[in-house]
């Protein structure tokens, strides 16, 4: 302390003596007491005959020029600049003319701090202004700086009242070589023994994703929030509160999890905190159930006095204790009931959970779409479906997921066969078929429905492996799946009978159909259901180059090592090019003709010759490769 205690004086003492400088002007005829300051700020001439006398007097007067706009007057030796800028301070002198100095004024600008409450009677300042070089704290407002601080990220500085009292702490902002003329900004403190215990008095699901805490905060306490997931005790810090009485908590998930809060009051001195009790929200679920209303909801039960039940908008009722659940009789079919849950702790604290709504109904739910077939077409997919003849039907409702997502609403129909044109095959859409009868009595979630999702990969060799996912839809599976293969104009080239396998392999030879098309149909084991049909798939094969690296144009040894040429499946026509080293064109054909090694009749030396070929194939693709290949010639 006492080494804290001699820098602190240095610093001060530093501060005093800078705030004496005296500046030069420009040239060095004059000087200032000050250059810099924050307005309005006045600047005082205090010598002007540093290298010269008799001037600037009654008699031999100079014209001073604030730089500002004003008028220049004779032997103005104090100049007040009222607003913030750069101004340049001059004086022309009779017999040397001309000097002047850059005079600087900032803007009077308040420094911003807060105040943190210490245990113990003490206090913790963090600046977290960065418009000066330098703060001045005054812990007691008399006019004496205790401590001197630089601009640097949220510096700190403590002082110890040693009594119960309340105090004006006064900070004041300066640059470095300017004047210690810009305002302070004055706060309360009052210094406590201990901290008080901090309490959270509600708190409120939002909605799916956010809750929002309300709390009293005392002034100048510090507080830190932390949050546990699904349980009151493995606490995390969440983040840090001051000068607030309420914050929203996002990106949570509460129709998943419940989460619980403990504020803390923070001692910064110490590193210390005094903690409130645990408030949790709810995962609330609310059940439609035939002839009941069933609310299921999971929290902690750490500090539970009691739990009401709101019902639409009003106190159904208030159960002692921490229960888990409540299964309302007291329903009218066709009436909607909106319900909160409401967990009472003690000294007034609740925490209320979403509003859950639903609509009763008290007879027995309709059988569920279970027998569903499938179509993809380039329009979408056809879903087509039975329905039980013992319910009559008000509307079927069209729900659709994507990877596994929860379902949405996509389209409503009173038909048994409808066509989702959003449908796409890389979305890996599945789809479940819900619906109410005339009594408003809703059916059972129907069956998950996922249409045959076919593709298709293609190796180097042109083997095509066809892959497609299992059809999800009938209650008694499938019998079994069904290729079919067409050529590019949609022509049927093979159909085949594949079990419930889910791979095939088409490995057969063919340098006719570049392009192929395949699609799987599946078969059902129940009667009375019609075909589900996947999407079709394109396949255009590669067309595959073959060339050699070398030959030997010399009429000596077998004859396909004489001329040079590249060769492909599926090629409808090709440009070829060979160039010297030189880079010149030594040979052209676009009618697939080899190239014997001359040029214009003159059989060119060994060496290595670059080739370019233009290929067009049968898809209507063009595209181009090269490579290098290599005369030689026998030798004797």
């Amino acid at each position: 302390m006492k080494h804290k205690l001699f820098y602190t004086i240095l610093i001060i003492f530093a501060v005093v003596t800078a705030s004496h400088a005296q500046y030069i002007s420009r040239l060095g005829r004059f000087q200032v007491d000050e250059k810099k300051g924050c307005a309005p700020f006045t600047v005082t001439i205090q010598d002007a005959n540093l290298i010269t006398s008799g001037e600037c007097t009654a008699g031999k007067p100079c014209l001073m020029s604030a730089g500002n706009g004003t008028a220049q007057q004779q032997n103005q030796f104090t100049i007040t600049y009222p607003q913030a800028g750069t101004f340049t301070l001059s004086v022309l002198y009779q017999s040397i003319g001309a000097d002047d100095i850059v005079i600087t004024v900032d803007p009077d600008i308040q420094p911003e701090f807060e105040v943190y409450t210490c245990s113990g009677l003490r206090t913790s300042i963090k600046i977290i202004d960065k418009n000066y070089d330098q703060y001045s704290i005054d812990f007691q407002n008399d006019g004496i700086p205790e401590t001197v601080i630089p601009n640097s990220n949220n510096q700190t500085a403590t002082h110890n009242y040693g009594v119960a009292s309340t105090f004006n702490i006064s900070v004041k902002g300066k640059d470095i070589n300017a004047a210690n003329n810009c305002s302070a900004k004055v706060l309360p403190f009052t210094s406590l023994a201990t901290l008080p215990v901090p309490q959270i008095a509600a708190l409120t699901a939002i909605d799916a994703s956010s809750v929002k805490l309300d709390f009293n905060p005392q002034q100048n306490i510090q507080y830190k929030l932390e949050i546990a997931v699904n349980n009151s005790t493995t606490f995390q810090q969440f983040q840090t509160l001051y000068g607030v009485n309420t914050v929203t908590i996002s990106n949570l998930n509460t129709e998943n999890n419940f989460y619980c809060f403990r504020l803390s009051s923070f001692d910064p001195c110490l590193n210390a905190n005094t903690y409130s009790f645990p408030v949790c929200s709810h995962n609330f679920d609310l059940a439609i159930n035939n002839g009941a209303n069933l609310l299921t909801w999971a929290s902690s039960p750490t500090g539970v006095s009691s739990t009401e039940i709101i019902r639409n908008g009003s106190s159904y009722t208030i159960i002692p204790g921490a229960p888990s659940s409540l299964n309302d009789v007291d329903v009218i079919c066709k009436t909607n009931y909106c319900y909160q849950v409401v967990t009472l702790y003690p000294a007034g604290t609740k925490s209320f959970s979403l509003e859950k709504c639903g609509e009763a109904f008290t007879t027995v739910s309709p059988t569920a779409i279970n027998n569903i077939s499938s179509v993809v077409d380039t329009n979408g997919v056809t879903l087509t479906w039975q329905q039980d003849p013992l319910f009559t039907v008000e509307e079927y409702a069209i729900l659709r997921n994507q990877n596994n997502s929860s379902f949405g609403l996509v389209n409503k129909t009173i038909n048994t066969t409808i066509e989702d044109v959003g449908y796409s095959t890389e979305g890996a859409f599945c789809y479940r078929i819900n619906y109410g009868d005339k009594c408003g009595n809703a059916s059972k979630p129907g069956d998950l429905i996922c249409p045959i999702r076919l593709a298709a990969t293609l190796d180097n060799k042109n083997v095509i492996t066809v892959r497609w996912s299992r059809l999800k839809g009938w209650r008694n599976g499938v019998s079994h799946y069904r290729l079919q293969k067409f050529d590019k104009s949609g022509g049927l080239m093979l159909s085949v009978d594949l079990g419930t396998d889910t791979v095939w392999v088409d490995d057969q030879a063919d340098v006719i159909n570049q392009v192929v098309q395949y699609q799987i149909i599946a078969l059902p084991n129940e009667t009375g259901l019609i075909n589900s049909v996947s999407n079709r798939i394109v396949v255009t094969k590669e067309a595959n180059l073959f060339y050699p690296n070398a030959f030997t144009p010399d009429g000596v040894g077998p004859t396909e090592n004489e001329t040079f040429g590249v060769f492909g499946q599926y090629i409808v026509k090709m440009e070829l090019k060979i160039f010297d080293r030189w880079g010149s064109m030594v040979f052209f054909t676009d009618e697939s003709k080899p190239w014997d090694g001359t040029n214009n009749g003159r059989a060119l030396p060994e060496g290595t010759y670059v080739w370019n070929a233009k290929i067009k194939d049968f898809a209507g693709r063009t595209f181009s490769r090269g490579s290098t290949v290599v005369i030689l010639k026998k030798r004797n």
